[in-house]
C-alpha cells in the first residue's frame, strides 16, 4: 500500500525541490516530492521560450577549488559528488535549457530522490491548530489522492502568468503561448509589453523579422550591470536597446497602458498614458498608437498559485499577488509552510535568490533550520577548541576567498557568524591565544541572525559577509567602473569589487564594521600585484579587529597594500598642480549646462 503520510511534503520537483530532496534524502528524513508533470525540471522543457538560459556556465576559472568554481557555475545543484556538475554537460556559456532537464533527471536518479510524478496538487487544506501542537496539512491531487504532512514546503516556481489589469487584454497574445515562427512576424508591426528579460528575449528573437518593434514598460529598464541584480535586464538579451540607440527602427517607451482595442481591420491599437515632466507645462498625455499586427504580453510571472490553498491555510501575498509574504527563514504567514526556489526572491531583490546559483544555498540553509526546529538538529558550524587569533583570522580569510554561498547571496543576505567565548581574560602580553571556544556558523540569513536571541546575547559575535559598495558611489555608467577603490585604508568601504565584510557585535549592538578590501578575482588569500602584502594584510586586518573587540593578540599588524620600500617604487603621488588640474576637470564636468532635459529639474 502506498505511503501517504509524511513529516515533510515538497510540492514541485524543480531545482529547488530536488535540492531540498537531496538534503532530506541524505539525512534520511521522512519526505516526498509531488510533481505535477512527468519529469523533474519540467519548467525548462518549455521555458525560456527561446531555449537559451541566461544563467552562466563558466567552466574555466583559473583556481582549482570546487567551492570557488561554483561561483561561476550557475546551474549545478549542491551534492557531495564532484562529477555531477552541470559544467560537465556542455561548454556553452549560455546553455540550451533542455540540458538542464537532462541534468536534473540524472541528479534525481543518482541520489534516489523520492519524487512522485504526474501528481498535480489542486487543494491544500489544514486542520485547525490545537494550541502549540502542529496540525496536519492535507494535500489533494487532481485524481483525488490525498497526502498528509506536518511541514509543507512549496517549490512550484513561476507558476501563473502575471497578467496586468488592462481593458481589452483578451485581444493580445502572451509570452507563454505566442508563436515562435518568424515567418508570422515578417514586416509586421509588433508591440511587446514588459521590461524584463522575458520581454527583451522575445524582442531579440523577432528583431530580424519584424519591421517595427515597440517595447512598453511602466518603469525604467534596469540593467543588471548597473544594479548588480541578476534578475534585471542582462546584456545577452539587450540587442533591442542597441538597435534603438543606433536608430534601427525598433524602439522603447516608458508608459502606462490603459486599453487595447481590436480594430475592424483586425489590427490592435494601444491607448496609453505617459508622464511628461519636461514638457511645458509638465503633464500627463494620453496617446493612442495604432496598427499593431501582434501584441505580446511579457509581464512576468506570479510565483504562487494562491487558488491552490483553501481558506484554512491561504498565505498572504504582496506585489499584487506575485510573491508570498515570508519571514526571515522563508516561512509563510501560515505556520509550518515554507517557500523554496525562485520565489525566495520575495525577500531578496539585491542578491541571487531568484536563480539556481542563489537559491540552492537558501534551500540548504532552510533544510538545516528545519532540522534545528523540528528534529533537534544543529546548524552547520566549525568549532575551534581554543581561541587562536592567528588561526581564526586565517581561516576566515581563506573561507571568504572561496565561499560561493556568501559570494552569490552577498550584500548581507546570507552571512557566516563567528561567536567567541573566552574563558579567561586576555593576558595583555600580545599572546594570540586564550582559553575558550570559537564557533563558526555557516550561511545563515542575516535578518534571522539579528533577531535570534542566542546570537544577539553573545558578548563577542562577528557577522561575516561578502559585499560590494557600488551603491555608495554617485550614479555613473557601468563602463566607468574600471578602477579599484583605495586599497590602503583600514576600512575599504569604497570599492566596486566584492570583498569580505566583518560586523562586530557586543550584546546585540554593532561596535564596528570592517571592509577588508576587494580584488578582481574576489579572493583575499592571493597576491594582487607583484610585491604587495597580500594575503597577510587581509589576515592582519582581521587580527587587528579581534584585538580591538576582544583584546586578543596585538593591534598593530601591518595593513597597507605595500611595504614602504615597495610603495615608493610603484606609486607616485601627484603634485599639487596635478591635483588642481584634475579637480578643475571634474568641476567643469559637473557644471556643464545642457539645453534639453527629461525632468522638471535642470
Amino acid at each position: 500500500m502506498e505511503k501517504k503520510d509524511f513529516e515533510y511534503i515538497i510540492i514541485g520537483a524543480g531545482p529547488a525541490g530536488c535540492q531540498m530532496a537531496y538534503c532530506m534524502e541524505k539525512a534520511k528524513k521522512d519526505y516526498i516530492v509531488l510533481e505535477r508533470n512527468d519529469t523533474v525540471g519540467s519548467f525548462y522543457q518549455a521555458y525560456p521560450r527561446h531555449r537559451t538560459l541566461i544563467s552562466i556556465n563558466k567552466k574555466h576559472n583559473y583556481f582549482p577549488e570546487k567551492e570557488y568554481n561554483l561561483r561561476h557555475d550557475w546551474n549545478s545543484l549542491l551534492s557531495d559528488d564532484d562529477e555531477l556538475l552541470f559544467t560537465k554537460y556542455t561548454d556553452d556559456l549560455f546553455p540550451d535549457a533542455g540540458l538542464l532537464v537532462k541534468y536534473m533527471q540524472d541528479y534525481a536518479k543518482k541520489f534516489n530522490l523520492k519524487v512522485r510524478l504526474n501528481t498535480n496538487i489542486v487543494n491544500v487544506h489544514r486542520e485547525p491548530l490545537l494550541g502549540e501542537k502542529r496540525s496536519k496539512f492535507t494535500v489533494t491531487a487532481g485524481d483525488g489522492t490525498k497526502f498528509t504532512c506536518n511541514v509543507l514546503i512549496v517549490g512550484t516556481g513561476p507558476v501563473v502568468p502575471n497578467v496586468p489589469d488592462i481593458e481589452g487584454v483578451e485581444h493580445v497574445d502572451d509570452y507563454q503561448r505566442h508563436s515562435l515562427d518568424l515567418k508570422e512576424y515578417e514586416n509586421k508591426k509588433v508591440l511587446i509589453l514588459g521590461g524584463g528579460n522575458s520581454a527583451f528575449e522575445t524582442a531579440d528573437h523577432l528583431a530580424g523579422s519584424a519591421a517595427l518593434i515597440h517595447m512598453c514598460t511602466r518603469t525604467p529598464v534596469k540593467m543588471a550591470w548597473d544594479t548588480h541584480f541578476v534578475g534585471n535586464l542582462r546584456a545577452v538579451n539587450n540587442n533591442i536597446l542597441d538597435m534603438y540607440h543606433l536608430k534601427s527602427l525598433h524602439a522603447l517607451r516608458q508608459c502606462d497602458t490603459k486599453k487595447f482595442t481590436k480594430e475592424a481591420n483586425g489590427k490592435i491599437s494601444q491607448t496609453f498614458e505617459m508622464e511628461l515632466p519636461h514638457w511645458d507645462p509638465p503633464g500627463t498625455a494620453t496617446f493612442k498608437s495604432t496598427g499593431y499586427d501582434k501584441v505580446i504580453l511579457a509581464t512576468g510571472w506570479k510565483f504562487i498559485n494562491i487558488d491552490m490553498f483553501d481558506d484554512t491555510c491561504k498565505p498572504e501575498t504582496h506585489t499584487e499577488g506575485k510573491y508570498l509574504v515570508l519571514d526571515e527563514h522563508w516561512e509563510t504567514t501560515v505556520p509550518d509552510m515554507y517557500i523554496i526556489g525562485t520565489a525566495m526572491q520575495s525577500r531578496d531583490r539585491r542578491a541571487a535568490s531568484g536563480f539556481i546559483h542563489g537559491f540552492r544555498y537558501n534551500v540548504r540553509t532552510l533544510f538545516h533550520m528545519l532540522d534545528l526546529r523540528y528534529d533537534n538538529g544543529e546548524l552547520r558550524k566549525t568549532v575551534f577548541p581554543k581561541i587562536d587569533a592567528d588561526e581564526i583570522a586565517n581561516f576566515m580569510v581563506r573561507h571568504v576567498s572561496v565561499s560561493s554561498a556568501l559570494y552569490q547571496l552577498g550584500q548581507g543576505f546570507l552571512c557566516d557568524v563567528l561567536v567567541l567565548k573566552p574563558q579567561e581574560k586576555p593576558k595583555g602580553d600580545g599572546s594570540e591565544t586564550v582559553m575558550g571556544v570559537a564557533e563558526y556558523y555557516y550561511e545563515l540569513p542575516q535578518a534571522w541572525v539579528l533577531k535570534n536571541d542566542y546570537f544577539m546575547k553573545q558578548e563577542h559575535m562577528i557577522i561575516v559577509t561578502i559585499e560590494d559598495s557600488h551603491h555608495k558611489f554617485p550614479t555613473i555608467s557601468a563602463t566607468e567602473f574600471f578602477k579599484p577603490g583605495d586599497m590602503n585604508p583600514r576600512n575599504c568601504k569604497c570599492t566596486a569589487f566584492p570583498q569580505g565584510v566583518f560586523y562586530a557585535y557586543k550584546n546585540g549592538k554593532l561596535q564596528e564594521d570592517l571592509h577588508i578590501g576587494g580584488s578582481l578575482v574576489v579572493r583575499a588569500d592571493k597576491k594582487i600585484f607583484e610585491g604587495d602584502n597580500n594575503p597577510n594584510r587581509f589576515s592582519n586586518k582581521v587580527k587587528n579587529l579581534l584585538f580591538r573587540q576582544v583584546g586578543i593578540g596585538r593591534g598593530d599588524h601591518f595593513e597597507r597594500l605595500f611595504p614602504q620600500e615597495e610603495w615608493e617604487k610603484v606609486y607616485r603621488p601627484w603634485t599639487q598642480e596635478e591635483i588642481d588640474m584634475k579637480r578643475k576637470q571634474e568641476l567643469a564636468a559637473k557644471t556643464v549646462k545642457f539645453e534639453c532635459k527629461l525632468g522638471i529639474m535642470e
